[in-house]
C-alpha cells in the first residue's frame, strides 16, 4: 500500500459527510465509508468514477458524482493526485467549502498552503513523506483551528519546517541538487533550500 495513501487516512477525522475529490480508483473512498456516516465519491471523468463504482460495489454509504471539483456540501474534503495548481482552483470554485480538508498536491505545495490561509482555514498537520521514488506533503487544514500565518519558508517547505525531519532532510538534498545545475538562475530558491537545511541542523552546507 502507498505510504502517502496511508497518511492520508491516517488524517482523516470521522464526521458524517467525507468527500473523496477526485477518487480515480476510490481507495480514500473505500476507508471513508468506514469512518463517516455517507461518503461522497467525485471526479471529473466518467471512466475514472466508475473504476469507484466498481470497487465500492455493495457499500451502501456512498454516493458517486461526476463532477469539476467541488459542487455539492460535504463536512470533510480530500484531494490528492493531482497537481497544488488544479487543487487551489477547486477551492476558490467551491460552492461550499467544507470544515475540514486534507490535501496533498504532487507540485506547486506551496500555493496550496497560501490558498488554504487566505480561505480562512488554519493548517494543524503539515507532514512529508517519500513514496514511490516521489516526495510529498499532505497537509490537513481546518476552520477552527491550526496555523493561520506562515513565514515564506513554512509556506515553501511546510509549517513544522524547522522541526527536524529525516524525509524533510532527504528532500532538501534533493533539491540542493536539483537547483545547484543552475546557480545563477536559482539564486533564491537555493538561498531558501539552504536556510532551511540549516533549520534542519545540517552543517556543511556549500
Amino acid at each position: 500500500m502507498s505510504k502517502r495513501l496511508d497518511l492520508i487516512k491516517s488524517l482523516i477525522v470521522p464526521t458524517k459527510v467525507i468527500a473523496d475529490v477526485g477518487c480515480d480508483h476510490g481507495l480514500i473512498a473505500e476507508y471513508c465509508t468506514k469512518v463517516a456516516e455517507r461518503v461522497i465519491a467525485s471526479d471529473i471523468s466518467e471512466k475514472c468514477l466508475q473504476k469507484a463504482k466498481d470497487k465500492l460495489v455493495g457499500a451502501k454509504n456512498v454516493s458517486f458524482i461526476c463532477c469539476d471539483g467541488l459542487k455539492y456540501t460535504c463536512d470533510e474534503a480530500i484531494i490528492s493526485g493531482m497537481g497544488g495548481i488544479l487543487i487551489s482552483r477547486i477551492l476558490r470554485e467551491a460552492e461550499c467549502l467544507p470544515k475540514t480538508l486534507i490535501v496533498s498536491p504532487h507540485r506547486d505545495e506551496g500555493l496550496v498552503r497560501t490558498t488554504l490561509i487566505e480561505l480562512g482555514y488554519g493548517i494543524d498537520a503539515d507532514i512529508p513523506v517519500f513514496d514511490r521514488s516521489k516526495y510529498y506533503s499532505v497537509i490537513r487544514a481546518d476552520k477552527d483551528c491550526g496555523i493561520r500565518q506562515l513565514s515564506h519558508l513554512q509556506t515553501l517547505f511546510g509549517v513544522d519546517c524547522a522541526t527536524p525531519n529525516d524525509v524533510l532532510k532527504k528532500r532538501l538534498f534533493q533539491l540542493l541538487d536539483t537547483y545547484s545545475v543552475a546557480p545563477q538562475q536559482n539564486g533564491q530558491i537555493l538561498s531558501d533550500i539552504k536556510a532551511v537545511m540549516q533549520l534542519q541542523q545540517i552543517v556543511n552546507i556549500e
